[in-house]
């Protein structure tokens, strides 16, 4: 295990908070980064904790998605293509 692998844990570590904002499982969501153009599903990304919760493409470790939580709401930034499935409530 390198210093960096000790870092992150795999998307799956966001399900919860994921669910909670979205209201959907979001693991298995295809995501298409902006910077190197590979498509994969959230769960393989890397999530990185903090102030803010952060998912990072598993190719180049571009930013894909950034959740932060504050008092009353979430702030979410979203970059590249997401493909979302959710079922009508």
């Amino acid at each position: 295990m390198t210093d960096d692998d000790a870092l992150w844990l795999d998307g799956n570590a966001l399900a919860g908070l994921m669910l909670e904002v979205f209201g959907s499982e979001m693991t298995t969501v295809e995501h298409t980064c902006q910077s190197c153009g590979t498509r994969n599903a959230v769960g393989a990304h890397r999530a990185y904790g903090g102030a803010s919760s952060v998912l990072r493409c598993p190719a180049c470790g571009d930013l894909a998605l950034r959740v932060t939580t504050i008092a009353d709401r979430h702030v979410v930034l979203m970059s590249g293509t997401w493909t979302l499935d959710l079922p009508r409530a």
